[in-house]
């Protein structure tokens, strides 16, 4: 066998027989029997010696330590009957106790067993003699003295014991310089024993517990796994919409649809003309409901609201002691909503108005109803139209006060409403125009709804003084207009009326005279009286001035709603009349976009029930849900220019009003019809 390949062999089987030690009980006695070598100058050749002590030949080359390309285990040295072995600059030595093999810590010259914990500590002497076998640094490094090691804190240390020193062994052939001509075994020794970081992550991961590297590696996987995941997800997750409300009623989508089991494939490829339309309505669904849920609660509510149970029973037990603004009560909105034709979408509306309209309210607690875009500024100013039409549909979704999350919002405009009333009730503010009745009579329909909702005492001279103003303003044949004492038009007397009504729902708190009321009623039989071949009844229609003009819907709608409250009964052939001309003949369409005639339209039907109702509400909540801006400079609100008198009334007035419409499934108590609410 050639000699490169023999010594290659020797030495790879010498690495294993030297690894092997640290895994076997008693390294010492399987330790083989080396020949003492020491260091020599550079130009001398080694020698070895013979177990009698004789210098033999010098030694090949490819024994000595210089030549070992691996710097693996090179030598061993015996130093005063100890035994060592050198590798570079780590020196090993048998533990006396249990010979397991340890580590020198040279500059130190200690040592500590890994298996027993024994300490050992080198003599001066020895020290020397090693140190002397070690190969020069290429930068020297001083190492401390034995007197100077004394100064360490170490602890105590057994002195090294006397070794026996074992027979002289055969040289170590050093090992193959070409790893190609190494086995798999040398040659994977020889890239680990040559990278540096091998040897770092060796050593590191040899002084960790085991619990802690198998810690680390199953962290390791899940974050792996985490990556994977989050790849795989896609963006647009599925989502399920379903609705907070349950209806007896049948509507698309809710009978089972089986598939064709002839073609059950083709079924499957079936999908929706638009299927990023019918996503982008789930989407607003989802928008609508979580609008909706603004108005049901307040976390911070300055005064309770009343007992539930009591609540229901007093409104379909004795509805008629009970003041009818009590189903504004949040709690009662999903019942009142499903029962009476409302639905999510109309909620959402009323919420997204309610926004709009306390966003434009001016920091002094007042709006503005032509210069709102203004609100922000301190010299923006208000006037009583514009801030009693603002607080009309907060009061309606029963917003208070002191209930609501918009009861700051209501509260500063209560207090720049009083703070602007006349010591004689007069409530118009800066606003004495022609529209100044107008605002008169809804800023009393706010103070005395406001109070009939709270009990405030703050509320009830305000209130009880604006009603005061309405009775003396009152022309001697029973009507209202632009100032007071003015013969009446129909349109202003409306809202006087309501004024009256709101007042009289109080339930005593606000006096309202008879003599007021019976004169107004006269009124309206002017107003509606039929000139002519007319055979339609006294009573049926109304117009706008009672000698002058036809009937209009508008007014029709407004002096019907005032007869009722008046105490006409729903089977009055007056009013069937009127309800039926309404209906048949003047249905909300979009090519008429009277919003001053749904308001009053909307609450005559809906006092009055039925199939008329049904046939009016699909109609108009369709016109209003669908007209409302969703966004650009102005969302939740609606656009003036779209409804007649919007240009005149600007954007406030026109959202009011429609907001108010929405509303009217639960703002006011029905009139003919008896409230059943689940228990």
């Amino acid at each position: 066998m050639p000699r490169d390949l023999s010594d290659a062999l020797q030495a790879a089987n010498w690495q294993q027989r030297v690894h092997a030690l640290a895994f076997q009980p008693d390294a010492r006695q399987s330790l083989p029997k080396l020949r003492t070598r020491r260091p020599v100058a550079d130009t001398a050749e080694p020698t070895q010696e013979s177990e009698a002590g004789k210098v033999s030949s010098p030694a090949p080359a490819s024994d000595l330590p210089s030549s070992d390309p691996l710097n693996t285990l090179a030598h061993q040295e015996e130093i005063d009957g100890r035994e060592f072995w050198v590798r570079g600059n780590a020196v090993l030595c048998p533990c006396p106790d249990c010979s397991a093999p340890l580590t020198v810590r040279v500059w130190l010259g200690v040592a500590d067993c890994w298996k027993c914990g024994c300490a050992l500590e080198l003599d001066q002497e020895v020290w020397d003699k090693l140190r002397r076998t070690l190969p020069a640094p290429a930068t020297a490094k001083v190492l401390p003295s034995p007197a100077a090691r004394q100064l360490l804190p170490t602890p105590p240390r057994p002195t090294l014991p006397a070794v026996v020193q074992p027979d002289a062994a055969p040289a170590l052939p050093a090992a193959a310089t070409n790893p190609r001509e190494l086995g798999p075994a040398a040659e994977l020794e020889q890239l680990l024993a040559g990278s540096r970081l091998a040897q770092l992550l060796q050593g590191g991961f040899s002084a960790l517990p085991a619990w802690f590297v198998s810690f680390l590696l199953h962290l390791a996987l899940l974050l792996l796994l985490a990556m994977i995941a989050l790849q795989q997800t896609s963006p647009e997750a599925l989502r399920i919409v379903l609705s907070s409300f349950i209806e007896k009623y049948r509507s698309e989508g809710s009978e089972l649809q089986l598939q064709n089991p002839l073609n059950p494939l083709a079924d499957d490829l079936l999908q929706p003309p638009d299927a990023e339309q019918a996503e982008s309505e789930a989407r607003e669904f989802e928008q609508a409901v979580a609008d909706a849920r603004e108005l049901a609660t307040d976390p911070l509510p300055i005064s309770p609201l009343p007992d539930l149970d009591n609540l229901k029973r007093n409104l379909t037990v004795d509805p008629g002691q009970t003041p009818s603004f009590a189903v504004r009560d949040p709690r009662l909105r999903a019942e009142l909503l499903e029962k009476a034709g409302g639905t999510t979408q109309t909620e959402a509306a009323v919420a997204r108005g309610l926004r709009w309209l306390a966003s434009v309210q001016n920091r002094d607690g007042s709006w503005s109803l032509a210069n709102y875009e203004r609100h922000g500024r301190n010299d923006n100013q208000g006037d009583a139209a514009g801030t009693s039409l603002a607080l009309l549909p907060f009061l309606g979704a029963g917003q208070t006060q002191e209930f609501g999350r918009y009861k700051s919002t209501v509260a500063r405009g209560l207090a720049w409403l009083i703070a602007n009333q006349k010591p004689n009730g007069d409530l118009r503010a800066n606003f004495n125009g022609q529209a100044g009745m107008y605002a008169h009579g809804q800023a009393a329909i706010v103070l005395c709804e406001a109070y009939a909702m709270t009990g405030d005492e703050k509320l009830r001279q305000p209130a009880q003084l604006a009603i005061n103003f309405i009775e003396q303003a009152q022309h001697t044949r029973g009507g209202w207009r632009y100032q007071p004492g003015e013969p009446g038009d129909t349109s202003v007397f409306g809202w006087q009326l309501m004024a009256l009504q709101s007042a009289r729902a109080a339930r005593g708190g606000i006096a309202v005279s008879d003599e007021t009321l019976k004169l107004a009623d006269y009124y309206l039989d002017l107003a509606s009286k039929p000139r002519g071949q007319s055979r339609v009844p006294a009573g049926a229609l109304y117009r706008y001035l009672p000698d002058d003009g036809s009937f209009t819907p508008a007014m029709t709608a407004e002096g019907l709603l005032c007869r009722m409250y008046l105490g006409w009964s729903r089977d009055n052939p007056r009013l069937m009349t009127g309800v039926r001309w309404l209906v048949e003949e003047h249905l909300p369409t979009a090519d008429k976009p009277n919003l001053y005639y749904w308001y009053y339209g909307t609450q005559v039907l809906h006092h009055y029930g039925g199939r008329p109702w049904e046939t009016w509400n699909e109609a108009v909540r369709e016109l209003l849900v669908g007209s409302q801006l969703k966004k650009g400079k102005h969302p939740g609100s609606w656009e003036p220019s779209q409804f007649e008198w919007g240009a005149q009334g600007e954007r406030i007035f026109v959202t009011s009003l429609a907001v108010c419409t929405l509303e009217v499934y639960y703002r006011h108590l029905p009139l003919f019809e008896p409230l059943a609410l689940d228990d």
